[in-house]
């Protein structure tokens, strides 16, 4: 009888993330969360109530049941605390776009990035309404946003670069972060003046009206087609 000797099959090493007990990396991180939206929520009460320039940074960690010292562990400035929601609005739709398949045109791509960001971040209403209003009355806040903005304008710029296969020397990218972030705006300018549930509805007819005003310029201006 032919005997087959069993196959030596060494013991499988448990990757790192296994080897560490379950939650221990991340308890730290979720003490880090809890306080920052302790923070968060102590300042947007407390602008909403009072107003923000009439709030100051020991107002909200006082409010939070934290420190002064604290607070400037998780952010630099009381506009940071506000202008973070709209800033991780921009990280999500920086996310959509970079899904959207490279085949698709520019501009279709970014309309079906911002449809789906501008629903997610909409599942608050009244907050929003709120935080759009607290931007629209302080000029400190503007500032601070805007700053924001022309960051997330030269990171959709770089990924412009790659969707269109252009060069640094273009400025075809720029001009297509800036259409993006111009239209993120616009659409929540739009929803808080004429609040309405249809957002694909207003993406669509803001980038509807975008093209019916470059069609109307003389064809030697709007350049080749693509």
């Amino acid at each position: 009888m032919v005997q087959i000797e069993a196959p030596n099959i060494q013991p499988r090493a448990k990757p790192f993330a296994e080897a560490v007990p379950a939650g221990v990396e991340n308890i730290k991180a979720r003490k880090q969360q809890v306080v920052r939206n302790a923070l968060s929520s102590a300042a947007e009460k407390l602008f909403l109530a009072r107003g923000f320039e009439n709030v100051t940074v020991e107002e909200i960690a006082l409010s939070a049941g934290v420190s002064r010292r604290t607070f400037f562990r998780y952010y630099e400035s009381k506009e940071d605390v506000l202008v973070e929601r709209f800033s991780q609005l921009g990280e999500d739709l920086l996310s959509e776009l970079a899904t959207r398949p490279v085949e698709e045109p520019a501009l279709l791509a970014i309309r079906n990035a911002l449809v789906p960001t501008m629903e997610a971040s909409l599942v608050e209403p009244e907050i929003i309404r709120d935080t759009v209003r607290l931007l629209r009355e302080t000029n400190a806040l503007r500032r601070a946003l805007l700053e924001r903005r022309s960051r997330l304008e030269e990171r959709i710029a770089r990924l412009m670069i790659e969707r269109i296969g252009s060069s640094s020397q273009d400025n075809t990218p720029m001009l297509l972060a800036f259409i993006t972030r111009a239209l993120m705006d616009t659409v929540f300018n739009a929803w808080y003046d004429h609040e309405t549930d249809d957002i694909a509805g207003l993406v669509d007819e803001l980038i509807g009206r975008l093209c019916g005003v470059v069609m109307a310029m003389p064809a030697e201006f709007r350049g080749a087609e693509n």
